[in-house]
């Protein structure tokens, strides 16, 4: 949301982030009161694994808990944190 130049609220235009080679198994949003918006996701990146064509890398590919930030004053979306999980997780 933007106030326009007569202080009128008026609605931004969307912002997308992209992240290639990646399978989002289930987001959230965590509560943070009135500062910048937070999403959890549970991800797993693929990328060495569609690459390798012995499997090997499919078996030791790690699913992370991951935190984004949505910077509202800038207007774009930050990596704040990242940890491996278990491979068995799928919902937050």
């Amino acid at each position: 949301m933007n106030r326009d130049a007569s202080n009128r609220l008026t609605i931004s235009s969307p912002l997308e982030a992209h992240k290639s080679n990646t399978v989002i198994f289930s987001m959230v949003g965590v509560d943070v009161g009135f500062d910048n918006p937070i999403f959890a996701c549970i991800e797993l990146d693929y990328a060495d694994a569609d690459q390798d064509p012995t499997g090997e890398a499919a078996e030791e590919t790690e699913k992370n808990l991951t935190y984004y930030e949505l910077d509202l004053g800038l207007n774009h979306v930050i990596r704040k944190w990242s940890e491996p999980i278990a491979r068995t997780a799928s919902m937050l």
